[in-house]
């Protein structure tokens, strides 16, 4: 399977993800329906370095190649004042994807987003739920918190951090802090050194965690 294959399917689930969280009616799936912002998606698999905005285009390509997504919105194309060429055409503005029924389907049978083994993670722009999760020597039965409340961003992270023994103490959530504090200026490339210093003996599916926690925390700041 090919890097963009790869990518596609993150790209598939997050926007399947992002339906779910809307508790859209299945009469969503065939029309336009605002769904995730472009510029999420993109800052969320580009910025930590593991695909480049070419793979990211082509992967959203190919997702509306299939038919298993579209983008929006659609408008009209704006004809110049006085032209003697009059051109009838709508266009995407390529600000959002949505899901279509081909594309849920797609989406139901192979999940990609980014777990720590034994847990089921969702994230959406506006809370954070992941069942269960152990923590030390304790197993939670659930974590759940608004991605808007900074204090349980870093709380979250630092545990994370705490769990795979890669940090502790004041020190560590300093740390972590500095990185959330960083991160919700917008200035993602400001954060991943802080991040990669934070999460460097992680293994890849922590750090991807980690990092989808973070962009989603940004994104909610942003109001994107």
């Amino acid at each position: 399977m090919s890097k963009i294959d790869d990518l596609a399917k993150l790209i598939l689930d997050d926007v399947m993800a992002d339906f779910l969280e809307k508790d859209l009616g299945s009469d969503a799936l065939s029309g336009e329906y605002i769904g995730v912002a472009v510029a999420t998606l993109e800052s969320k698999h580009c910025a930590q370095g593991s695909y480049s905005r070419v793979d990211f285009d082509l992967a959203l390509k190919q997702l509306e190649t299939n038919g298993y997504v579209k983008t929006g919105p659609m408008v009209p194309y704006e004809n110049q004042p006085g032209s003697q060429v009059l051109i009838i055409a709508i266009f995407s503005k390529r600000e959002f994807v949505y899901l279509t029924e081909k594309g849920y389907k797609a989406a139901q049978k192979t999940t990609q987003r980014p777990n720590v083994p034994g847990t089921t993670t969702h994230i959406s722009d506006s809370t954070f739920y992941q069942s269960p999760i152990g923590i030390g020597g304790a197993v939670n039965q659930s974590t759940s918190f608004k991605m808007d409340n900074e204090s349980d961003v870093i709380e979250y992270l630092f545990k994370l951090l705490s769990q795979h023994g890669l940090a502790s103490g004041e020190q560590g959530k300093k740390g972590v802090a500095e990185l959330v504090n960083t991160a919700k200026t917008g200035d993602l490339g400001k954060a991943k050194p802080i991040f990669q210093r934070l999460f460097a003996g992680a293994k890849e599916n922590v750090k991807q965690l980690a990092w989808a926690v973070i962009t989603a925390y940004v994104s909610k700041q942003l109001g994107l």
